[in-house]
């Protein structure tokens, strides 16, 4: 299989345009109490308690900190508007208009990102619309985002009148789930996280194999795309955080890489099966978590100090730990687990999280 060179990639993505917003590199750390803190949970064999397990069969855990990108927060869709907001401005759009659920990550990343470039932002914010303000919804307003609370089943009509009256404004709006680059921008971002990667994994002495861990979306989709191209031994598993169709989530993968293969001049595109997909973890909704995620976010704090939230990464740290447990992770295959942030998410479920007993 051709494969391309670090430079090569490193060059198709410097041609991108850029609006920088973001702390990079993030940190790559080794997690070695949370390590510990799953194989205690793991029975074993000789009659002793898991609480007696002396054997690590749990892989060595590394996280990618992109919690630690800076901007509102931080989080991985830091590294996603970079490019989006470059490709806003580059082509004369003054409105940024968005549709997202009242727990959205990337709202609050597109109120950021607005703030920071001089853009009005316009955000129709779906379900929940008589919950309080706290978390992401609340920084949204804090950094000036002009909000519409709707249920879902309006919030289309309601961006027509909206894109209606700018337009009679004389403005130019971009309408994020209308606009094919929202849908690459993500990609081209962790193509280049790849580059990081790589060279921190050498940093800590990881050669060969290495299983990338995150949700079902646009990151992970990079990292592995990046991996084909450099022909590197990395697997990936992408877990899904609400209910969907594997062949879908495939099919939109698979041709949005191509787009991307395509701006950055690199050979192959990705295709189904070169993400393992998970999903068992979505639990019964979006933004609904689960049993296991509430332990998943009090291991990880208790163990490392290491903040999940209740939508996204806790549902992915969740899985990590019930495929150990099953025994269908190889503990000799280093994991990165790639925690994408979403911090703001967790206070919305305070209740939920203070009075979990595990």
């Amino acid at each position: 299989m051709q494969t391309v060179t670090r430079n090569h990639i490193a060059s198709g993505i410097e041609k991108l345009a850029r609006f920088k917003l973001s702390h990079l590199n993030t940190p790559l750390e080794d997690a070695p109490s949370l390590r510990r803190a799953i194989a205690s949970t793991i029975p074993v064999s000789g009659g002793r308690s898991p609480g007696e397990n002396t054997g690590m069969p749990v892989p060595r855990i590394l996280v990618k900190r992109d919690d630690t990108t800076g901007l509102a927060f931080g989080g991985n869709k830091g590294r996603h508007f970079e490019f989006a907001t470059a490709h806003i401005l580059e082509n004369g759009y003054d409105t940024v208009i968005n549709i997202n659920d009242y727990h959205s990550n990337q709202a609050r990343f597109i109120a950021a990102s607005c703030a920071r470039a001089g853009l009005r932002y316009v955000l129709v914010s779906t379900e929940k619309v008589d919950s309080p303000l706290t978390g992401n919804l609340l920084l949204c307003k804090l950094m000036g985002a002009e909000i519409h609370r709707v249920p879902q089943e309006y919030a289309s009509q309601m961006v027509e009148r909206i894109v209606s009256d700018l337009e009679a404004e004389g403005k130019k709006p971009f309408v994020v789930p209308h606009e094919e680059f929202a849908d690459l921008m993500g990609m081209f971002g962790f193509v280049e996280t790849g580059l990081e990667l790589e060279h921190q994994l050498q940093e800590l002495g990881v050669i060969g194999p290495v299983r990338f861990w995150g949700l079902t979306g646009r990151s992970i989709a990079g990292l592995r795309l990046y991996a084909k191209n450099r022909g590197l031994p990395w697997s990936a598993t992408a877990v899904m955080y609400s209910p969907g169709e594997v062949a879908s989530f495939n099919e939109i993968t698979s041709k949005r890489s191509e787009a991307v293969a395509e701006r950055l001049n690199m050979p192959h595109a990705l295709e189904p099966g070169d993400l393992d997909v998970l999903t068992d973890y979505t639990g019964p909704a979006y933004g609904v978590p689960f049993d296991g995620v509430f332990e998943a976010m009090h291991m990880a704090a208790k163990s490392e100090a290491l903040i999940l939230d209740p939508n996204y990464t806790g549902k992915s740290m969740a899985a990590l730990i019930a495929e150990t447990r099953a025994g269908r992770i190889d503990p000799e295959v280093p994991v990165v687990f790639i925690h994408s942030g979403g911090m703001p998410q967790v206070f919305a479920f305070a209740d939920e999280i203070w009075n979990w007993q595990g």
